[in-house]
């Protein structure tokens, strides 16, 4: 197994070098520059720029030269363990999506200890709230989705089966833009319930440490709602379709003629079995919703990676847009490699060469 984690690592090598040329081209392909906006010129604007003091910015930065040598200096960057400074920012790249501790949770003395100050530190960058919302998201679309797939599959034809498979399809149907206004207008501004602007309350500082969770996963709710609903009809159909798929192997017949309680065949026999065809979804669903909460994070002005993704395009924030972007190249790849070492610890017969 060693062997086939060290190829696919050095497999992956190429295949980041592919993702970020061909997005940088597309950047580069785009019009206007970070600093297209500095030159905004006729009559009766505020801000202008002369074109001598404009090509010396391009040249400063490097951005007259073409788009394949500005992609090798970035990459050279990279190499050396620097994803360069951000244009609208002016700070390095690292501290623009990691973030630099701020005390929100509390001082060093008062505050969580250990693992849960890291997890709080974590929490205060957009890379530490994107991974908190999706991880959120994809727990509750597999409390939800994955019973009622097992339960649908066990009582097929029957009344929650058909129930639960409207409700799943009419869902997967809306948008999420539209669901995410929708949850807002109801539970934010007419029953006003829920939160929906931001990740923190005013005060939040000043809260106990319990009163801070519960305040973050309030200001999660409707976001990580948003995400998860779309997927729920697809995990739960799937996981019917394998749980029925087990109960039709001959092991299950044996193991019913052998007189086990029915219980103890779906949880002994076709449950184990019927999870391993959804590790191949579970490598699917962490990259969509990585992307889907660039849309998201933008409605419910969540400081995340979207946001910080969605503002970068607009400024034509080229180190920042280049840094996400390999990062959701490496979240994806990642996905799919945990995903091949599941299944060979899931199911012996697969041999990892």
């Amino acid at each position: 197994m060693l062997v086939y984690i060290t190829r696919r690592l050095l497999l992956m090598v190429p295949t980041l070098l592919l993702i970020t040329a061909v997005v940088f081209a597309v950047l580069k392909a785009a019009p206007g520059n970070p600093f297209s906006a500095a030159r905004t010129s006729g009559e009766g604007s505020k801000r202008q720029m002369n074109p001598e003091d404009y090509q010396a910015l391009l040249a400063r930065y490097g951005l007259d030269r073409p788009w394949y040598v500005q992609y090798g200096r970035w990459l050279k960057s990279v190499l050396t363990g620097s994803f360069g400074d951000s244009f609208s920012q002016r700070r390095p790249v690292s501290q623009v999506l990691f973030g630099e501790s701020s005390g929100a949770f509390g001082e060093a003395g008062s505050g969580p200890k250990g693992a849960g100050l890291f997890a709080a530190r974590l929490l205060e960058s957009p890379f530490g709230a994107t991974l908190f919302l999706n991880l959120l998201s994809l727990v509750l679309m597999v409390a939800v989705a994955l019973p009622a797939g097992f339960r649908s599959a066990v009582k097929r034809g029957g009344w929650f089966d058909r129930l639960s498979g409207g409700v799943f399809y009419a869902l997967y149907a809306l948008p999420n833009f539209w669901v995410a206004v929708l949850l807002i207008l109801l539970f934010g501004v007419h029953w006003k319930l829920l939160p929906f602007i931001g990740m923190r309350s005013d005060g939040f500082e000043a809260m106990s440490l319990w009163r801070q969770a519960a305040d973050l996963l309030l200001h999660a709710a409707l976001p990580a709602v948003c995400l998860a609903y779309g997927s729920l009809a697809f995990v739960a159909r799937f996981s019917r379709g394998a749980l029925l798929e087990v109960l039709h192997q001959d092991y299950i017949r044996t193991a019913r003629a052998k007189g086990l309680p029915e219980g103890a065949v779906l949880r002994r026999h076709a449950l184990r079995n019927a999870l391993i065809p959804l590790l191949t979804l579970a490598g699917l669903l962490v990259p969509a919703l990585v992307s889907g909460s660039v849309i998201i994070e933008s409605i419910f002005s969540w400081p995340g990676l979207g946001q910080v993704y969605v503002k970068a395009i607009y400024a034509r924030d080229y180190p920042v847009i280049m840094a996400e972007s390999v990062l959701c190249a490496l979240v994806v790849l990642g996905s799919n490699l945990l995903t091949d070492l599941a299944y060979a610890l899931a199911d012996p017969r697969v041999r990892l060469e």
